[in-house]
């Protein structure tokens, strides 16, 4: 009779608890794309990197989709394991020093005084979904603004973007395609780097 009874109770307990399913941390991490340099006009100048500017879902470890025209929605069972802002900010110190066209590269953390100051707003970091859920792209817009930190004069500023499709419509096709975005993004920097420096 004990044992009927202990069964009863171990088999309520196990019918009462739910298994929650994990939740899977992405990282944003584009490849730095190759660029040959130069001899070039910025290789005695110093530029600090600016923490990049961005509204507060991008500022968030939440990961975003967007569906139509004005839902927007968190995926429950996903989200980046670095805030995007966080993510592209450190991507884009990494461009710059692979670039090798300037002096010195510091963050904003540095305390180091710098001839030009490089910003940047993620004005767009986002998988998108028709109405119907049947097709999703990834979009990803910045612009670049490097700036005389004696005058404050802007001295180049220049917006990329780049829509890419997704191979699945999930959070792990979204995580692929905005990486692509990013390099294709990080790409079109680059290249207009090089062309201010030159």
């Amino acid at each position: 009779m004990r044992l009927v009874y202990l069964g009863f109770v171990v088999f309520m307990f196990l019918g009462c608890t739910t298994s929650i399913p994990p939740i899977t941390d992405y990282r944003i991490q584009s490849k730095i794309p190759s660029i040959e340099v130069e001899s070039n006009s910025c290789s005695e100048i110093s530029l600090k990197v600016q923490s990049a500017f961005s509204s507060n879902s991008i500022m968030s470890q939440n990961m975003n989709y967007a569906q139509g025209a004005h839902k927007q929605y968190s995926y429950t069972q996903a989200q980046w394991s670095e805030s995007p802002n966080r993510a592209i900010s450190s991507e884009v110190v990494k461009l710059l020093r692979e670039l090798h066209l300037f002096k010195t590269i510091q963050t904003s953390k540095s305390i180091s005084k710098n001839k030009w100051l490089l910003e940047t707003n993620i004005e767009d970091f986002m998988q998108y979904f028709n109405k119907d859920a049947t097709s999703s792209y990834a979009n990803v817009v910045m612009t670049l603004s490097i700036i005389d930190s004696m005058t404050s004069q802007v001295i180049a500023t220049k917006t990329f973007s780049s829509r890419v499709q997704t191979e699945s419509l999930n959070a792990q096709g979204g995580v692929k395609a905005l990486n692509e975005a990013l390099f294709n993004v990080l790409s079109q920097s680059a290249e207009w780097l090089r062309e201010v420096c030159r």
